[in-house]
């Protein structure tokens, strides 16, 4: 009997493969491509749901290989084309990482937007229609999820007393919109991807560096720094997908099963990243509550959002358009501006 391994058939064959997979008894094995390697959600969240629930939400019909970008040799930036060509079934997209190419797929999570969790929902809310639109349309993808990772901060070797005092340090960021955020500022930003930080500490060629609380204590930033923010600078969103074409194709029973199993997931991700917040800051900064990373000894650096969330509207947001272009901002003043009470310019 015949195995099926999704990511390595032909799109011409997917009317074969909808007939052969009712018909044999044998799993239907499927490549995905996750998040981020070494980080807590990947390995006790996304790995496990892969690897282990998926085969028993469906019965043994479904089993699948999981792979972070690194190790599967994909380039977060390259995770569009990838989708589209059908070289796995299920693929993890980072919205930071394809800003320049898509840029309306970072909107709902752009720096000072979402201040908290609430807030992030109702934004996110907004946007998945278009979401599902730009990337259904223009690269063959199923949005089957979306997924936040803890809130963007910044670490620093460096005292500060809010935002406004990185003026001046170079601050590596995840995205060319944080990137916005930091020149207002009169920052210099470096986007550098995440596996690169502490490297970038060791040589000297950052002063901060802007990423997730508790993946910075992960990878030792507590250990190198002294002062970190609490106010968000963004949530690491990603949108966890399925090559249309192949999705389409299999039995509806079993999209239904693994489609439940993933809005589960996607639950789940959403409460880790919350919980992770509060070990962020607790861990880093030496708290008592600390139980998922190291103590470390950093100094808290915490500022009234209302007094930096003009920069929203002063440089993020122009900064996105002119990437954007005009549909963006006719996007953004229709789904968004309502809701915001910020209208963008063109």
């Amino acid at each position: 009997m015949l195995r099926r391994v999704f990511g390595l058939v032909p799109v011409l064959w997917l009317a074969m493969l909808s007939v052969s997979v009712a018909e044999e008894a044998t799993p239907l094995h499927v490549r995905v491509i996750g998040g981020f390697a070494g980080t807590r959600q990947f390995e006790h969240i996304e790995q496990p749901f892969w690897t282990r629930r998926l085969p028993a939400l469906t019965d043994g019909r479904m089993v699948a290989t999981v792979q972070p970008f690194a190790r599967a040799g994909v380039a977060p930036d390259q995770m569009l084309n990838v989708m589209r060509s059908g070289v796995v079934l299920f693929g993890t997209i980072e919205a930071n990482a394809v800003a320049l190419d898509e840029p309306e797929l970072t909107a709902a999570d752009l720096p000072l937007l979402a201040e908290d969790i609430p807030s992030l929902r109702r934004i996110v809310g907004l946007w998945l229609p278009r979401i599902r639109e730009i990337l259904g349309d223009q690269y063959s993808a199923e949005l089957l999820a979306v997924f936040i990772r803890p809130p963007q901060i910044a670490f620093c070797n460096k005292p500060f007393t809010g935002l406004r005092g990185l003026a001046g340090l170079r601050v590596r960021v995840a995205s060319a919109n944080q990137a916005d955020l930091l020149l207002s500022l009169g920052a210099q930003p470096l986007v550098l991807g995440f596996d690169r930080i502490m490297g970038a500490f060791r040589d000297g060629l950052v002063d901060c560096a802007v990423t997730g609380g508790l993946p910075g204590n992960a990878i030792g930033l507590h250990r190198v720094t002294t002062h970190v923010s609490t106010l968000p600078l963004g949530w690491a969103m990603s949108f966890l997908t399925a090559h249309r074409p192949s999705w389409q194709a299999l039995p509806s029973d079993l999209r239904g099963t693994v489609q439940r199993g993933i809005a589960g997931l996607e639950a789940e991700m959403w409460t880790t990243a919350e919980e992770a917040r509060d070990q962020g800051e607790a861990c880093n900064t030496g708290n008592a509550r600390c139980r998922l990373g190291e103590r470390g000894r950093l100094v808290a650096v915490r500022e009234d959002p209302a007094a930096i969330r003009p920069l929203f509207g002063s440089a993020v947001l122009p900064g996105w358009t002119r990437r954007c272009g005009s549909n963006c901002v006719e996007s953004w003043n229709s789904v968004a501006g309502p809701a915001t009470g910020i209208i963008a310019t063109w």
